[in-house]
């Protein structure tokens, strides 16, 4: 016999009892289903996608002015007399300080505004702009 007619007869012979076995215990075999078909199964149906004017979009509201306080828990700021919501990570990473002059992108929360994004105002920025539109 050479190897290949041995490794045929002990592939049978380990898989054989295997089968046996799980029909005795009724356990149902089945053959697996080409990749095609897993996905077409995991596709949702087109009536089931939300349409892009259902889903909710996310208002966003700039403020812009200075930075009047800021939370000793960093929960918040207020920028001139706007209170924004804050969370402790959005404070370190963008080193806002008392004075400092910013725009803050803002999204609407139940609670009321929920800083999302930072922007600082430079005076040269500011120069700029009105230097543009005299």
């Amino acid at each position: 016999m050479d190897k290949t007619s041995i490794g045929i007869i002990l592939t049978v012979a380990l898989t054989f009892p295997f089968l046996v076995f799980s029909q005795k215990q009724g356990t149902k075999t089945t053959t697996p289903t080409p990749v095609v078909e897993q996905q077409k199964q995991e596709m949702p149906k087109p009536e089931e996608q939300k349409k892009p004017e259902e889903q909710p979009k996310e208002e966003l509201v700039n403020i812009k002015g200075t930075v009047k306080e800021i939370a000793k828990d960093k929960s918040y700021i207020i920028v001139d007399d706007t209170k924004i919501l804050t969370t402790k990570e959005f404070l370190d990473e963008s080193y806002l300080e008392v004075g400092d002059k910013v725009e803050i992108a803002a999204q609407k929360v139940a609670d009321g505004l929920k800083a999302v994004n930072y922007n600082y105002i430079f005076e040269e920025e500011e120069e700029t702009q009105e230097n543009t539109s005299d």
